[in-house]
């Protein structure tokens, strides 16, 4: 490959992730959590026209901006966090859910029967068989069993879809991924908070797991520009 054709692949590849990251922002009053919403459409009424699409992408625009979620630079599309913003907010979602669970892939391997197999392939998506295996084979799992005890870390049986995908969320932001992932934090309610557990647990002892799981995606998420 010559260099003008690694920049132009380049080039399409940070096209594609703005191009899907301003189809997430423009469509959010489709995926907004209602907590939000509600106050939204108390200040845009404009968020409310379900038969105008360009008055409503302007209004969300408008609404983010104001919240301080501004489109973030093109430099940050070209780190690892950027791979997250190349995915519809339903996949983005599936992605996060994948982050929590190769941290509680311990508790997933002897978890995991023919009936929950069900539910990860939910959580998951339309590549949930080839993740769930490769979080099964995955070694070195983190210890869970002292934050269950001390920290009120739930089981996977108590957990549903977005609480789990929260879990994802927080374990990639905290260790300072951030932006462009700041506009998922939508999908919760103003009132979610960073589980207990997480806060007890050092950063440094899973930032290298979130570089893991995103460098993974292409593989799950085949459809979509890497």
């Amino acid at each position: 490959m010559t260099d003008i054709e690694r920049h132009g692949s380049v080039a399409a590849r940070l096209a594609g992730m703005l191009m899907q990251y301003q189809r997430n922002r423009l469509a959010l009053f489709d995926w907004m959590h209602p907590g939000w919403r509600g106050r939204a459409l108390a200040a845009l009424p404009n968020a409310d026209s379900p038969g105008k699409r360009a008055l409503r992408a302007r209004a969300a625009d408008a609404w983010l901006r104001a919240a301080g979620c501004a489109p973030p630079p093109l430099a940050a599309f070209r780190g690892r966090a950027g791979a997250l913003a190349a995915l519809p907010v339903d996949d983005a979602l599936c992605a996060l859910r994948l982050r929590a669970l190769h941290f509680r892939r311990a508790e997933l391997r002897y978890w995991v029967d023919r009936e929950s197999r069900d539910r990860v392939s939910v959580w998951l998506g339309r590549n949930a068989s080839a993740a769930l295996r490769w979080l099964i084979e995955t070694p070195n799992s983190p210890a869970i069993d002292r934050l269950m005890r001390d920290y009120g870390m739930a089981p996977l049986d108590e957990l549903d879809d977005m609480s789990l995908a929260w879990e994802g969320y927080c374990l990639f932001t905290r260790p300072g991924h951030g932006v462009p992932l700041d506009l998922l934090r939508f999908v919760w309610d103003e009132a979610a908070a960073v589980p207990n557990w997480l806060l007890a647990y050092a950063a440094a002892s899973y930032e290298e797991d979130g570089v893991r799981v995103i460098d993974r995606l292409p593989e799950f998420f085949q459809e979509h520009v890497w």
